[in-house]
Protein backbone atom coordinates (compact mmCIF):
# COMPACT_ATOMS: atom_id res chain seq x y z
CA UNK A 1 0.00 0.00 0.00
CA UNK A 2 1.11 3.53 -0.74
CA UNK A 3 1.33 6.26 1.87
CA UNK A 4 -0.80 9.35 1.35
CA UNK A 5 1.31 12.09 -0.29
CA UNK A 6 0.89 15.79 0.31
CA UNK A 7 -1.71 17.50 -1.86
CA UNK A 8 -2.69 21.11 -2.44
CA UNK A 9 -5.83 22.32 -0.61
CA UNK A 10 -7.44 23.46 -3.88
CA UNK A 11 -7.02 22.89 -7.61
CA UNK A 12 -8.36 25.42 -10.11
CA UNK A 13 -8.75 23.02 -13.04
CA UNK A 14 -8.43 19.24 -13.18
CA UNK A 15 -9.80 16.79 -15.75
CA UNK A 16 -13.06 15.24 -14.58
CA UNK A 17 -13.49 11.51 -15.15
CA UNK A 18 -17.10 10.40 -14.44
CA UNK A 19 -17.90 6.74 -13.81
CA UNK A 20 -21.31 5.18 -13.17
CA UNK A 21 -21.95 3.99 -9.61
CA UNK A 22 -18.34 4.54 -8.63
CA UNK A 23 -16.69 5.80 -5.45
CA UNK A 24 -12.99 5.47 -4.69
CA UNK A 25 -11.68 5.82 -1.15
CA UNK A 26 -8.56 7.84 -0.28
CA UNK A 27 -5.28 5.91 -0.17
CA UNK A 28 -6.55 3.01 -2.26
CA UNK A 29 -5.68 1.97 -5.80
CA UNK A 30 -7.70 0.80 -8.78
CA UNK A 31 -7.49 0.19 -12.51
CA UNK A 32 -9.40 2.24 -15.07
CA UNK A 33 -9.83 1.03 -18.65
CA UNK A 34 -10.37 3.83 -21.16
CA UNK A 35 -11.89 3.35 -24.62
CA UNK A 36 -13.92 6.45 -25.54
CA UNK A 37 -12.04 9.01 -27.73
CA UNK A 38 -12.71 12.06 -25.53
CA UNK A 39 -11.44 10.22 -22.47
CA UNK A 40 -8.39 9.02 -24.37
CA UNK A 41 -7.73 12.72 -24.96
CA UNK A 42 -8.23 13.34 -21.25
CA UNK A 43 -5.71 10.63 -20.40
CA UNK A 44 -3.16 11.99 -22.87
CA UNK A 45 -3.47 15.44 -21.27
CA UNK A 46 -3.21 13.97 -17.76
CA UNK A 47 -0.07 12.02 -18.65
CA UNK A 48 1.49 15.12 -20.20
CA UNK A 49 0.97 17.07 -16.97
CA UNK A 50 1.09 16.23 -13.27
CA UNK A 51 -0.90 13.01 -13.83
CA UNK A 52 -3.71 14.30 -11.61
CA UNK A 53 -7.43 14.06 -12.31
CA UNK A 54 -10.73 13.63 -10.48
CA UNK A 55 -12.69 10.37 -10.50
CA UNK A 56 -16.32 10.94 -9.59
CA UNK A 57 -19.46 8.85 -9.71
CA UNK A 58 -22.85 9.48 -11.24
CA UNK A 59 -26.16 7.64 -11.20
CA UNK A 60 -26.87 5.10 -13.92
CA UNK A 61 -29.56 5.74 -16.53
CA UNK A 62 -29.11 9.50 -16.90
CA UNK A 63 -26.46 9.66 -19.64
CA UNK A 64 -28.91 10.04 -22.52
CA UNK A 65 -30.79 12.77 -20.69
CA UNK A 66 -27.69 14.95 -20.45
CA UNK A 67 -26.04 14.44 -23.85
CA UNK A 68 -23.20 12.29 -22.57
CA UNK A 69 -22.38 14.62 -19.66
CA UNK A 70 -24.49 13.33 -16.74
CA UNK A 71 -24.50 15.31 -13.49
CA UNK A 72 -21.95 13.94 -11.08
CA UNK A 73 -21.93 13.64 -7.32
CA UNK A 74 -20.55 16.65 -5.48
CA UNK A 75 -17.85 14.58 -3.75
CA UNK A 76 -15.22 12.70 -5.74
CA UNK A 77 -11.65 11.44 -5.55
CA UNK A 78 -8.41 13.20 -6.41
CA UNK A 79 -6.34 10.59 -8.23
CA UNK A 80 -2.87 10.23 -9.69
CA UNK A 81 -1.80 7.89 -12.48
CA UNK A 82 1.07 5.81 -11.09
CA UNK A 83 1.41 3.52 -14.10
CA UNK A 84 -0.35 2.78 -17.35
CA UNK A 85 -0.43 0.58 -20.44
CA UNK A 86 -1.55 1.68 -23.89
CA UNK A 87 -2.76 -0.76 -26.53
CA UNK A 88 -2.02 -0.51 -30.23
CA UNK A 89 -5.49 0.84 -30.94
CA UNK A 90 -5.05 3.67 -28.42
CA UNK A 91 -6.93 2.31 -25.43
CA UNK A 92 -5.51 2.78 -21.93
CA UNK A 93 -5.32 0.77 -18.75
CA UNK A 94 -4.56 3.17 -15.93
CA UNK A 95 -3.27 2.23 -12.49
CA UNK A 96 -4.41 5.06 -10.24
CA UNK A 97 -3.91 6.00 -6.61
CA UNK A 98 -6.54 8.05 -4.80
CA UNK A 99 -4.78 10.86 -2.95
CA UNK A 100 -7.72 12.57 -1.25
CA UNK A 101 -11.44 13.19 -1.08
CA UNK A 102 -12.48 16.38 -2.91
CA UNK A 103 -15.53 18.60 -3.22
CA UNK A 104 -16.32 19.70 -6.77
CA UNK A 105 -16.87 23.45 -6.71
CA UNK A 106 -17.25 24.31 -10.39
CA UNK A 107 -17.42 22.34 -13.64
CA UNK A 108 -16.25 23.71 -17.00
CA UNK A 109 -17.15 22.33 -20.43
CA UNK A 110 -14.64 24.07 -22.70
CA UNK A 111 -12.94 20.85 -23.81
CA UNK A 112 -14.33 17.58 -25.22
CA UNK A 113 -14.16 16.37 -21.62
CA UNK A 114 -15.15 18.32 -18.52
CA UNK A 115 -12.74 19.94 -16.05
CA UNK A 116 -13.43 21.00 -12.49
CA UNK A 117 -12.25 23.28 -9.73
CA UNK A 118 -12.01 21.20 -6.56
CA UNK A 119 -11.25 21.58 -2.87
CA UNK A 120 -9.70 18.83 -0.76
CA UNK A 121 -12.15 17.71 1.91
CA UNK A 122 -10.28 16.41 4.99
CA UNK A 123 -11.73 14.44 7.87
CA UNK A 124 -13.10 16.31 10.84
CA UNK A 125 -11.04 16.09 14.05
CA UNK A 126 -12.30 13.58 16.60
CA UNK A 127 -11.39 12.71 20.17
CA UNK A 128 -8.42 10.31 20.17
CA UNK A 129 -9.82 8.24 23.05
CA UNK A 130 -13.14 7.79 21.25
CA UNK A 131 -11.28 6.86 18.07
CA UNK A 132 -9.19 4.24 19.86
CA UNK A 133 -12.26 2.77 21.55
CA UNK A 134 -14.16 2.56 18.27
CA UNK A 135 -11.20 0.94 16.54
CA UNK A 136 -10.86 -1.65 19.31
CA UNK A 137 -14.44 -2.73 18.71
CA UNK A 138 -13.96 -2.82 14.95
CA UNK A 139 -10.75 -4.83 15.17
CA UNK A 140 -12.44 -7.43 17.37
CA UNK A 141 -15.18 -7.87 14.75
CA UNK A 142 -12.66 -8.01 11.91
CA UNK A 143 -10.51 -10.64 13.60
CA UNK A 144 -13.58 -12.85 13.93
CA UNK A 145 -14.45 -12.23 10.28
CA UNK A 146 -10.95 -13.15 9.11
CA UNK A 147 -11.22 -16.46 10.95
CA UNK A 148 -14.66 -17.16 9.47
CA UNK A 149 -13.50 -16.33 5.93
CA UNK A 150 -10.73 -18.91 6.16
CA UNK A 151 -8.53 -18.78 3.07
CA UNK A 152 -10.54 -15.84 1.75
CA UNK A 153 -9.60 -13.87 4.84
CA UNK A 154 -5.91 -13.63 3.94
CA UNK A 155 -6.28 -10.47 1.88
CA UNK A 156 -8.50 -8.86 4.49
CA UNK A 157 -5.87 -9.66 7.11
CA UNK A 158 -3.28 -8.04 4.86
CA UNK A 159 -5.31 -4.84 4.68
CA UNK A 160 -5.78 -4.82 8.46
CA UNK A 161 -2.01 -5.10 8.89
CA UNK A 162 -1.21 -2.50 6.21
CA UNK A 163 -1.34 0.53 8.51
CA UNK A 164 -1.64 1.49 12.16
CA UNK A 165 -3.36 4.76 11.25
CA UNK A 166 -7.09 4.40 12.02
CA UNK A 167 -8.29 6.95 9.46
CA UNK A 168 -6.36 5.35 6.61
CA UNK A 169 -7.58 1.94 7.67
CA UNK A 170 -11.22 3.04 7.53
CA UNK A 171 -10.79 4.01 3.89
CA UNK A 172 -9.07 0.75 2.96
CA UNK A 173 -11.60 -1.35 4.83
CA UNK A 174 -14.44 0.60 3.29
CA UNK A 175 -13.12 -0.27 -0.16
CA UNK A 176 -12.72 -3.92 0.80
CA UNK A 177 -16.02 -4.53 2.58
CA UNK A 178 -18.55 -2.08 1.14
CA UNK A 179 -19.75 -3.36 -2.24
CA UNK A 180 -22.96 -1.36 -2.71
CA UNK A 181 -22.09 1.76 -4.77
CA UNK A 182 -24.53 4.00 -2.91
CA UNK A 183 -23.10 2.90 0.44
CA UNK A 184 -19.59 3.50 -0.89
CA UNK A 185 -20.52 7.00 -1.99
CA UNK A 186 -22.00 7.78 1.42
CA UNK A 187 -18.87 6.41 3.07
CA UNK A 188 -16.67 8.55 0.81
CA UNK A 189 -18.71 11.64 1.64
CA UNK A 190 -18.61 11.01 5.40
CA UNK A 191 -15.87 13.13 6.98
CA UNK A 192 -16.49 11.70 10.47
CA UNK A 193 -14.08 8.78 11.10
CA UNK A 194 -16.17 7.53 14.04
CA UNK A 195 -19.26 7.18 11.86
CA UNK A 196 -17.25 5.40 9.18
CA UNK A 197 -15.91 2.95 11.75
CA UNK A 198 -19.45 2.31 13.01
CA UNK A 199 -20.73 1.61 9.49
CA UNK A 200 -17.83 -0.71 8.63
CA UNK A 201 -18.29 -2.52 11.93
CA UNK A 202 -21.99 -3.01 11.11
CA UNK A 203 -21.16 -4.47 7.70
CA UNK A 204 -18.50 -6.80 9.12
CA UNK A 205 -20.92 -7.86 11.85
CA UNK A 206 -23.64 -8.62 9.30
CA UNK A 207 -21.17 -10.80 7.39
CA UNK A 208 -20.40 -12.72 10.57
CA UNK A 209 -24.09 -13.47 11.08
CA UNK A 210 -24.47 -14.98 7.63
CA UNK A 211 -23.46 -18.54 6.97
CA UNK A 212 -22.34 -17.59 3.46
CA UNK A 213 -19.87 -14.78 3.95
CA UNK A 214 -19.56 -12.55 0.85
CA UNK A 215 -16.47 -12.59 -1.29
CA UNK A 216 -14.20 -9.75 -0.27
CA UNK A 217 -13.09 -7.47 -3.10
CA UNK A 218 -10.24 -5.02 -2.77
CA UNK A 219 -10.04 -1.52 -4.16
CA UNK A 220 -6.46 -1.85 -5.40
CA UNK A 221 -7.57 -4.76 -7.60
CA UNK A 222 -10.92 -3.31 -8.70
CA UNK A 223 -11.37 -2.39 -12.35
CA UNK A 224 -13.43 0.41 -13.85
CA UNK A 225 -14.19 0.73 -17.54
CA UNK A 226 -15.13 3.77 -19.58
CA UNK A 227 -16.41 2.94 -23.04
Amino acid sequence: MLDVPLVDPTYESLPLFPLPKFAMMPNTMTQVHVFEPRYRMLVADVLAGQRLFVLVGYKMGVESEHYGAPPTFEIGSLCKVVNYERTRDGRYCLHVHCLARVRIQQINRLLPYRTAAVMVLPDMPVDSWALDEAMDGLMATLRSLVVKLGDKGAQLAQIIASTRKPILLTHRLGSALVSDPDDRQRLLENVNPLERIERINDIAGEALLRADCPDVSFAHFDGATVN
